[in-house]
Parts: structure tokens; C-alpha cells; sequence
């Protein structure tokens, strides 16, 4: 009985270890990172988008421009077309599609799901374009950059980063869900001072 207590012990102080692994060191170049990114609510990337499902694959233009908690998002096709415009302006989300119909609620995600068929975490993308975590598991690297983030429902791998203006910003970034794959390259942003 006493082995079997020594070993429920052990057990116990193992998934501890493990537990603990988990969490974050403390790195003093992730912290100043975080405060300097969490700083930042206006700002503009654009790049390209590929959105990859199991009935289809496609690639886009894409320009995101975040104004706070606002932002519009227009995706292209290659050739400069219109493909996808969202706004979100209070808590009212407005998108246009590609033949100029508008539609209109409050949740971004279940509109984009209904009129495309695609997974977009449009509520967590303002947080995770810019190498912030939110409320999630990720992992950093030693000069203070997201490398991965981990939800229930989506996984980032941020591949590269590129320096903007005394900033180091995502440049590639791979975002997998339960039915759709998204990977974003970032040509340009642009940080409101």
C-alpha cells in the first residue's frame, strides 16, 4: 500500500511538472513585445490571403485595416476584382460580396460561414495578426515573439516576422481550423503613431 502511495505521489508531482512546463518563462523581451503590440489599435496590413477548405482551395488579395474596434477588410481576386468587403463600425457588421450584395448582422463569423462556407476567427484576427495571443496557449520564442497560438478550435503557426519602423510585425502566418486552413502573408503594414 505504501508503494502504491509513493507512486501516486510521484504521479502527482510529475503532471505538475508538466503542468508548469507549460506556462510561459518569464522573458523579459516577451513582455515588452506584449505591452508594445497591445498599444497598437490602428493599423493596416495588406498581402495575401489563401483560403484552403476540403471542397476548395483559392488565393486573394487582402487589405485589413483596423480603426479600434473597427476595422474593414477587403479581399481581391489576383486581377483586382472584388471578392469579400467587410465592415464592422459599433457592433453591426455590414459585408459586400462579390456581385455587390450587402449583408448585414452582429456576428461576423456566422456571416462569413453562411455566405462563403469558410471558418474565419474574424473576432480573434485583429489580436492574433498583430503576434498577440489573447486569452490562449501559445508558445514564444527567446526574443519575445508569438510562434504558436492553440484555441479549441484553431491553431496559428507564425512562421516570420519582419521589422516595421522599430516594430517586429508578422509577416507569414498559418491559421488552422476545423475546416479551414488560412495562410496569410503580411507585404505591408502600416502602424498609426
Amino acid at each position: 500500500m505504501k508503494k502504491l502511495h509513493h507512486l501516486l505521489m510521484i504521479i502527482c508531482l510529475l503532471t505538475l511538472a508538466a503542468c508548469s512546463s507549460r506556462q510561459q518563462p518569464d522573458n523579459t523581451n516577451w513582455r515588452q513585445q506584449r505591452e508594445k503590440l497591445e498599444s497598437v489599435t490602428h493599423w493596416t496590413i495588406s498581402g495575401k490571403l489563401a483560403i484552403i477548405t476540403a471542397e476548395k482551395k483559392g488565393s486573394t488579395r487582402i487589405r485589413w485595416q483596423q480603426n479600434g474596434d473597427d476595422y474593414d477588410l477587403n479581399l481581391t481576386s489576383l486581377l483586382g476584382t472584388r471578392v469579400m468587403e467587410m465592415h464592422k463600425t459599433g457592433n453591426q457588421v455590414l459585408i459586400i460580396d462579390d456581385q455587390g450584395r450587402e449583408y448585414r448582422g452582429i456576428d461576423a463569423e456566422t456571416l462569413v460561414y453562411r455566405l462563403t462556407g469558410w471558418q474565419m476567427p474574424v473576432s480573434q484576427l485583429p489580436v492574433w495578426i498583430k503576434g498577440l495571443p489573447g486569452n490562449t496557449d501559445y508558445e514564444i520564442n527567446p526574443n519575445g515573439q508569438v510562434t504558436r497560438i492553440k484555441t479549441d478550435d484553431w491553431q496559428m503557426q507564425y512562421q516570420t516576422y519582419q521589422p516595421i519602423d522599430g516594430w517586429m510585425m508578422p509577416e507569414k502566418v498559418t491559421f488552422k481550423g476545423p475546416r479551414t486552413e488560412l495562410r496569410l502573408v503580411i507585404s505591408d503594414w502600416e502602424i498609426a503613431k
